[in-house]
């Protein structure tokens, strides 16, 4: 857990969600599903812009505030898995 909460491994998290947005960015579709709807048919899109952006801005805010509160570590984390399964799914 100690090496969860270090900060150079936390913000190395937060860089490598950039990086992986950037790299899948050309192979996105115009419009990536973020919801499905219970036969697994995406019932909800956005911009592909926005659909790599959202969730790494909120991992930087969750890294800033773990400053105030150590439990907003693991909020990175969970982001940071909820983004590679995003970009998965897309593709």
């Amino acid at each position: 857990m100690f090496l969860l909460t270090n900060g150079k491994v936390l913000w190395g998290a937060v860089i490598a969600a950039f990086i992986l947005s950037i790299v899948f960015y050309p192979f996105l579709p115009a419009e990536m599903p973020i919801h499905y709807d219970g036969t697994n048919s995406p019932d909800m899109t956005v911009n592909k812009l926005a659909g790599i952006v959202i969730l790494p801005i909120l991992m930087v805010v969750f890294a800033w505030a773990q400053k105030i509160n150590w439990q907003f570590v693991i909020a990175v984390y969970i982001l940071l898995i909820c983004h590679i399964v995003v970009l998965y799914l897309a593709i």
